[in-house]
């Protein structure tokens, strides 16, 4: 087991202790000949960190812009899809327009982290927002009733699936996503 941690690129913090990255498997060849000298179990330096960025800076990876969610007028709303929309902005032609908390929760985390002084900042707390009022308007009365025992949503009853907090939200509007698979 390789005994390493992996530290944050700006201050070292350990974000990543030694026992978890022993666990890391075996890394494939990447399908991208480009990226292998990154591809790898030991962390990568400050002036790798940065070159990767760069490489993907330039062939537009790190452009979270056609996953932003618009309302009907075109603005974002904070939140991001589960799909990428369209050329026109538009998410409808998937099964996955949804927003998702975890994935929001982690994109937004992201954001802030390579961007905290800038677009990235923003995003991510436009992003905390939406889930936030999301969450209070539509979701804390489940909360409630589940955390003071007034309802019981455990097991595999789909009776009770409804009754549990949602994961999902329509992002263009900030709405309850109502499906039952939600």
């Amino acid at each position: 087991a390789l005994e390493f941690s992996v530290a944050h690129p700006r201050d070292g913090r350990v974000i990543l202790p030694a026992a978890m990255a022993a666990e890391i498997p075996e890394l494939r060849e990447p399908f991208r000949p480009e990226l292998k000298k990154y591809c790898r179990r030991e962390p990568l330096n400050l002036e790798e960190l940065a070159e990767l960025q760069a490489i993907l800076k330039e062939k537009g990876t790190l452009d979270v812009t056609r996953a932003k969610c618009k309302d009907a007028q075109g603005n974002y709303t904070g939140p991001f899809s589960a799909s990428a929309a369209n050329a026109k902005g538009d998410h409808s032609a998937s099964s996955m327009f949804g927003s998702w908390l975890r994935d929001n929760s982690i994109i937004a985390y992201g954001c802030y982290l390579t961007d905290p002084e800038g677009p990235g900042c923003e995003d991510a707390k436009a992003c905390i927002n939406a889930i936030a009022k999301f969450m209070l308007t539509h979701e804390s009365q489940r909360m409630e009733l589940i955390i003071n025992g007034h309802k019981n949503v455990t097991g595999t009853d789909p009776k009770t699936w409804m009754d549990r907090p949602h994961i999902r939200f329509i992002g263009e509007t900030g709405l309850e996503d109502t499906k039952w698979y939600n």
